[in-house]
């Protein structure tokens, strides 16, 4: 009611500040019938402007710092005690008494004011209609007629229908007719009903009423000029208008035609001299007003971003410069490999679905809406302005696409609202991918339905889609040729776009299943780690490929053969040729099972090319292998070769680390221990030589004497480490 009734003051002071420009400007001019458009016009238009609310954006740039200040401002700090809240509120003294309420008393006071004058303008309306059923009616044609009462002491009109008494009646007045059907033809009881209904709203206004008593004087100015138009003597028609001012009395909407208060006004108005129509520009006062009104009733929303806060930034660290890249909470992510659907969902904080924010080493490209970033040219892009991530692995280059806009080509009605979707009994959103099981071919135009509904959409050419859909309803994947499989929506999994992948078979071939599907997977019957090391057949050049992993689907059949081996995530074609022949070759496998029997299954297989490939120490370039500070090591576990690094120091050299959780610390080498030498794996460690960064194929030759200084680093115990050589000679 609070709200309503600051509303109604607002209305006040516009209808106030219309009327008083008005009755300065233009009230006394011969404008009538504009007058009285002006008039309704601003009495509405003051009832409609402060509902007009126009929101004025703007945005501050600001620094880090002061971020933190406005939003410590707006936040409100409880108490840490306040599991003692009850008691804290017994404790308060019993006397205290509630202020009054003057709120709910001005809200009282105005709705019987409006009661008060809605009722007095109903009673009008039904004493008119019950005259009327009581007068003699005559028809005038056009729906227009007169009513004969004795109870009428002077002519007036409502509506259609004219009031005389018979005196007037009988004697014919011409004049008298005329004014009522003035009022009639021009409309002047919609006014009233109008008027009286917004008078009824702003009853406590001054203005208000007054703005009506105006507007009941500009229709006898309108039905005078009627009479005087039709040719009537302007004399007799004033002697008649005094006459008729003598007798009072009639209805609070009924159009009279005469009344004392306003007949000197009329007298005037009907001897006055047209008014010059330049000045019709007078009414240009309506425009400040209404754009006053405007901006004074205008919300400033006021959005703050700080610079920092850039999805693409450059960093700097060990003296490498990379391109960093982040998403904020709420964006889609894609992330395809090889064209294919690895994974679909939406980040759940600024970061990447997995937390880190960064991914330089990865990826070597990033793409900002088609248009690829370089480190001397970053633009500065607000995070919240990114909607969609897609990743792509597999393809040359490796990159990482961010959208200021929704691209992806999934069937989208809208965007989720996890912190409110994920309740049981509620739609979730769903992707889904389908593909030919035994080729991997993806399906484009596969169909998914939701067979409880009915609901159905079709994959598009990647093979994948997506919809919303509820809980513990069964999804039916189906394409031409193949066998439908079902699919029951029956948990969520955390805050996580929910995925499910279709693998669609041969009919008659047997269905094969997915290993998710499966009660047990299937096993090598070895070490396929080094069956691979033992059968692998490789060039020397693709000997030393380094540190590469190419993944492979197959099919383990049920009796334990492998079948329809195809690549998933590759490397380099002559590591992927190799891959797939070595996982084609292999012997049998135990099968999988599932309801205690064997099926097919599809597999994943990762064939890790450094653990097979051992690294020959006469390739490397090095002067003396006794003298140089940096060496390739192999050695043999017991389930595969480890490759690593072994660094020597000598006596005098700064050892410096920093392990996370163990600490930080250094140590000068010392005569007892002669030189320290210690093993990092290379496929964990970043080596480098005064900060620049080198590789098992291409070692440096680093005499021992000349070491200065090595620094190992392992923050948190997370890797990649580095170690980082300091010689004397830089």
């Amino acid at each position: 009611m609070a709200l309503f009734l600051t509303y109604e003051l607002k209305v006040a002071v516009l209808i106030t500040v219309f009327y008083i420009f008005w009755r300065l400007l233009v009230a006394y001019e011969t404008w009538h019938k504009l007058n009285r458009i002006v008039l309704l016009s601003t009495a509405v238009a003051s009832f409609i402007l402060p509902l007009c609310v126009i929101t004025l954006h703007e945005t501050v740039e600001i620094i880090p710092e002061t971020t933190e200040k406005i939003e410590n401002m707006i936040q409100v700090e409880m108490p840490d005690n306040l599991h003692h809240a009850p008691a804290l509120i017994n404790d308060l003294p019993q006397e205290a008494t509630t202020p009054f309420n003057w709120q709910m008393l001005l809200s009282i006071v105005y709705i019987i004011g409006v009661v008060v004058v809605l009722s007095r303008m109903l009673l009008s309306l039904w004493r008119l209609h019950q005259m009327k059923q009581q007068s003699e009616i005559h028809s005038m044609g056009e729906g227009r007629e007169i009513a004969v009462s004795e109870q009428v002491r002077q002519p007036f009109s409502w509506w259609k229908t004219v009031f005389l008494n018979r005196k007037d009646y009988e004697e014919g007045t011409t004049a008298l007719l005329t004014h009522e059907l003035g009022h009639i033809r021009l409309h002047h009881s919609a006014d009233v009903l109008l008027v009286e209904l917004l008078t009824a709203l702003q009853w406590f206004n001054p203005t208000m009423w007054m703005l009506r008593n105006d507007l009941r004087t500009i229709h006898e100015y309108e039905a005078d000029q009627q009479v005087l138009s039709h040719g009537f003597n302007d004399i007799q028609y004033l002697q008649l208008l005094i006459r008729k001012a003598a007798s009072q009395g009639g209805y609070s909407l009924a159009n009279g035609i005469s009344n004392q208060s306003t007949l000197k006004k009329r007298v005037t108005m009907m001897i006055k001299p047209k008014s010059n129509h330049r000045q019709w520009l007078r009414f240009a006062y309506l425009l400040p007003i209404i754009a006053i009104s405007l901006y004074v009733t205008a919300e400033t929303k006021t959005e703050y971003i700080s610079k920092e806060e850039s999805a693409i930034t450059l960093r700097v660290k060990d003296g490498e410069k990379s391109i960093g890249v982040k998403a904020p909470a709420g964006a889609f992510y894609t992330w395809l490999v090889n064209g294919r659907l690895a994974e679909r969902g939406v980040v759940k904080e600024d970061g990447f679905w997995n937390n880190t924010s960064y991914h330089h080493t990865q990826y070597e490209a990033i793409i900002l809406d088609g248009k690829e970033i370089h480190e001397d040219d970053i633009p500065y892009v607000p995070l919240s302005s990114i909607k969609e991530v897609k990743l792509i692995q597999g393809e040359q280059p490796r990159r990482i696409e961010l959208y200021t806009s929704y691209v992806s080509d999934f069937i989208r009605t809208d965007k989720p609202k996890w912190n409110e979707e994920y309740k049981d009994n509620v739609k979730t959103w769903m992707f889904f991918r389908v593909e030919d099981a035994a080729t991997g071919q993806q399906l484009k135009g596969a169909e998914l339905t939701v067979e409880e509904t009915g609901q159905k959409v079709y994959t598009n050419e990647e093979g994948w889609c997506e919809m919303k859909v509820p809980l513990n309803t069964t999804i039916k994947a189906s394409y031409k040729g193949l066998e439908s499989q079902t699919f029951k929506i029956d948990k969520i999994n955390g805050e996580e776009v929910q995925g499910r992948a279709f693998m669609l078979s041969q009919s008659g071939d047997g269905h094969i299943y997915s290993y998710w599907d499966v009660k047990q997977e299937p096993e090598f019957s070895s070490d396929k780690n080094q069956w691979f090391a033992e059968h692998v057949q490789l060039s020397e050049t693709s000997k030393k490929a380094g540190l590469y992993r190419v993944i492979v689907h197959a099919v383990i059949n049920e009796d334990g053969s492998v079948s329809g081996a195809r690549l998933s995530n590759g490397v380099r074609k002559d590591l992927n040729e190799e891959a797939l022949r070595l996982v084609s070759s292999m012997p049998k496998w135990k099968p999988a099972m599932k309801d205690g029997k064997a099926v097919k299954c599809l597999h994943l297989i990762r064939v890790d090319f450094p653990e097979i490939c051992e690294e020959e120490k006469t390739d490397i370039p090095q002067k003396d292998d006794s003298d140089s500070a940096v060496r390739i090591i192999t050695e043999q576990h017991s389930s595969h070769k480890f490759i690593g690094y072994q660094i020597q120091m000598p006596i005098g050299a700064k050892y410096t680390w920093n392990e996370g959780k163990k600490g930080k610390g250094s140590e000068i080498i010392n005569k007892t221990s002669a030189w320290r030498k210690f093993s990092v794996t290379a496929k964990t460690t970043i080596m480098m030589l005064n900060g620049k960064r080198f590789d098992s194929s291409h070692i440096p030759y680093i005499p021992i004497n000349q070491i200065e200084e090595v620094i190992f680093n392992r923050e948190n115990n997370k890797n990649p480490s580095y170690v980082n050589i300091i010689t004397m000679k830089k």
